[in-house]
C-alpha cells in the first residue's frame, strides 16, 4: 500500500489518541519505523497490521475501525496531492464518484507502482447509484464505506449507503447501493 494510507492511520491514531499510542500501536504491531513516506509503497501486511493492532488495543471491529478510519482519511487527504486532485473532479458527491478512476490514473503518473483499486459508478433507474468496488485487497469492503461517508459529509450530501449482499458481477469485489437523501 502507498504510504500516505499509512501515514493517514499514523495521524489518525495521534490525533484521536495521542503520540504515545501511535508508537505503542507501532510496537504491537511489530513496526520498528514509525514514520512513513506518502509517495513510498509498503508492504499490504504493514498496513493490515496497523490496522489489526488498532482494533485490539482500542476494542473495535475492524468493519468500525475501517469505517471511521475511511472517513477520517478523507478529511486528511485534503492536505495531501490526493485532496488536490479530488477537487479536479467536481464539487458535487456523484461527480466526484464517478471521477475516481481519472484520479487514481493521475496519481499513478507520478507512482507508476501504485496498484489502486477500480471504481465503477452509475445511477439505477430509481434515482439510487451502483458503486463497484475492484481490489486485489482483501478486506477493505468497510473502507470504502467511509470513504464514501466522508465525501458524502465534505460535500453536505445525505446518503444511505449499504453493501450489498454479493456483488454485481464477476470480478467485483463489492457492491454498494448509495441514496442520496
Amino acid at each position: 500500500m502507498y504510504g500516505l494510507i499509512n501515514h493517514g492511520i499514523e495521524r489518525f491514531v495521534t490525533d484521536k489518541f495521542g503520540a504515545s499510542d501511535w508508537r505503542d500501536v507501532c510496537m504491537r504491531a511489530g513496526i520498528t519505523d514509525t514514520k512513513f513516506e506518502g509517495m513510498l509503497t509498503y508492504p499490504d501486511d504493514v498496513t493490515y497490521a496497523l490496522i489489526g493492532t488498532i482494533c485490539e488495543k482500542y476494542d473495535f471491529a475492524p468493519a468500525d475501525a475501517l469505517e471511521t478510519f475511511g472517513s477520517y482519511w478523507l478529511g486528511y487527504c485534503q492536505t495531501t496531492i490526493v485532496g488536490k486532485l479530488l477537487k479536479f473532479g467536481g464539487e458535487e458527491f456523484a461527480d466526484i464518484l464517478y471521477s475516481l478512476n481519472a484520479m487514481h490514473a493521475r496519481i499513478k503518473l507520478s507512482m507508476p507502482h501504485l496498484r489502486p483499486p477500480h471504481f465503477e459508478f452509475e445511477e439505477n433507474p430509481d434515482g439510487s447509484y451502483q458503486l463497484h468496488y475492484s481490489s486485489e485487497r482483501e478486506g477493505l469492503e468497510h473502507l470504502v464505506i467511509g470513504l464514501v461517508r466522508g465525501l458524502a459529509e465534505q460535500t453536505k450530501t445525505r446518503i444511505d449507503i449499504q453493501q450489498d449482499p454479493e456483488p454485481a458481477y464477476p470480478g467485483i469485489r463489492a457492491s454498494f447501493t448509495l441514496r442520496i437523501i
